[in-house]
């Protein structure tokens, strides 16, 4: 495509909550790559013999920027919860332990947006630093009544448990490694690693195990990212059971719905609609329902139409996440028909898109 927008715009651009929410959410993500290129290129440097002192400071200078950015956004209410908790997701993909100051406020601020501090707490799982730890069981023994709370902080210390171990399983001797097609093909850090018995099980077997709400949630995530990372429809359909089915955790519908856009498989559209058209539903999960919809390839119209539907939402963090995928489905649904016209290049929209980006 292009190259990204220099790093002063972007915190330009973040600096302003009146700016338009699709340009801030994009800002966000190429910071993100703004921060995986630094780290690329401090990799890259450190693998020459000569004195690289001077380009690592500057590297570093740009982490520091690229976490700032996010924090001071993360911190801003104005941005509104559904940036604010994009932030902290950003910041949980960085994998840096700089960002657990603020994430670790924003979790156990009981004032704040169950949503954004949800998210904090995923961040922090994502991140695993071992200081976390106390802050996540704290947060755990404060939110007895808040589920959306308590099953994130436990899903976190469940997964940096299983990272102590070393990744590995009580009984590996008698399950088979992970097989290649089982492996993520995704650059995300997950909540949950798949499980490497699922490796000989059906599809349908794993399904099972992802709706049975009698297991710890944990195991119904690795069910969950055994199921994306098999890819294909049936387990697409599974996942979409498990979203329509469940009544257990809010916060499990929402992951399924996010997987689901991770996945931008088209046989996932009428899952992620029936779940963004049901108004007893949770928030979160109908807004992760509607990103998802954005997300997916090949239906533009059809996700377009439905989107249109839920713009007048009474909920805004649903209401701004259909604006948001719109902008998502505008932009690759544009460059996708350009693509199958001739060339990005050919397209009419082409100098207009790439005059309006961040």
């Amino acid at each position: 495509m292009f190259e990204a927008p220099p790093l002063t715009e972007l915190q330009k651009t973040l600096s302003s909550a009146s700016n338009p929410i699709g340009m801030r959410m994009r800002a966000a993500y190429y910071l993100r790559q703004a921060y995986k290129n630094t780290k690329r290129n401090t990799i890259d440097d450190n693998d020459d013999d000569s004195d690289m002192s001077h380009e690592e400071s500057h590297h570093m200078k740009i982490d520091q920027i690229v976490i700032n950015s996010l924090s001071n956004g993360l911190l801003n209410k104005d941005h509104g919860s559904l940036l604010r908790h994009e932030f902290a997701y950003v910041m949980g993909q960085l994998r840096d332990d700089r960002c657990c100051d603020v994430l670790e406020k924003v979790l156990l601020n009981d004032s704040d947006c169950i949503m954004v501090r949800h998210e904090c707490g995923e961040a922090l799982g994502a991140i695993g630093a071992s200081r976390s730890i106390p802050i996540l069981e704290k947060a755990i023994e404060a939110n007895p009544d808040r589920p959306e709370i308590g099953e994130t902080c436990k899903l976190a210390i469940d997964y940096m448990a299983w990272k102590a171990r070393g990744g590995e399983e009580n009984d590996m001797e008698n399950q088979p490694m992970v097989c290649a097609c089982m492996l993520s093909p995704y650059s995300s850090v997950d909540p949950a690693p798949p499980h490497p018995q699922h490796a000989n099980m059906k599809v349908e077997e794993i399904g099972q195990i992802l709706r049975d709400s009698s297991l710890p949630l944990f195991e119904r995530y690795r069910a969950m990212f055994s199921l994306r990372n098999l890819g294909g429809s049936d387990a697409v359909i599974e996942l979409g059971k498990g979203l329509l089915e469940d009544s257990s955790s809010a916060l499990f519908r929402h992951e399924i719905s996010y997987v689901l856009g991770q996945m931008a498989h088209p046989d996932s559209v009428e899952a992620l609609a029936e779940s963004l058209s049901r108004k007893d539903e949770h928030a979160m999960v109908r807004h992760e329902s509607a990103e998802a919809l954005g997300a997916i390839e090949g239906r533009w119209n059809d996700v377009a139409q439905i989107l249109n539907n839920f713009l007048n939402d009474e909920d805004v963090v649903v209401r701004e996440s259909c604006v948001v995928a719109l902008d998502a489905v505008d932009y690759w649904g544009r460059w996708s028909m350009c693509d199958e016209e001739g060339g990005k290049e050919t397209c009419p929209s082409f100098a207009q898109t790439k005059a309006q980006e961040v």
